[in-house]
């Protein structure tokens, strides 16, 4: 999925007023925190796959189908909290938080620390 297709499905889900370049920043701290978290990347290496708005939109972001959901998970909670809207909030976190499970315990299925990433 890339940048610009995260933004539009949670547009879709979640109508705002914050613009492409403001969610941008928000895809890029979870996908700073993915690679961090789950892939292991080093620094330099994170901050080489951030991207900008909009010279970065049709950046293909780490995680694919079927687990790129997170993405606008992430970014329809992040609406909610910036909206001030706590209790939709915490709601779109708990969703979130199912998807990036989900996708952690796939991931951890995958990955041999000493062999690498196994793709399928």
């Amino acid at each position: 999925m890339t940048i610009q297709q995260a933004i539009k499905r949670a547009d879709a889900l979640k109508p705002n007023a914050f613009t492409n370049r403001e969610k941008t920043e928000w895809l890029n701290a979870l996908e700073g925190r993915i690679a961090a978290n789950i892939f292991l990347m080093a620094h330099v290496e994170i901050v080489m796959l951030l991207f900008d708005w909009p010279s970065g939109k049709n950046i293909e972001m780490l995680v694919k189908p079927p687990h790129d959901d997170i993405y606008i998970h992430w970014l329809c909670a992040k609406i909610d909290e910036a909206n001030g809207e706590y209790n939709k909030y915490q709601n779109s976190m708990q969703i979130y938080n199912e998807y990036y499970g989900d996708f952690l315990r796939w991931f951890a299925g995958l990955y041999d620390p000493v062999q690498g990433y196994m793709a399928v």
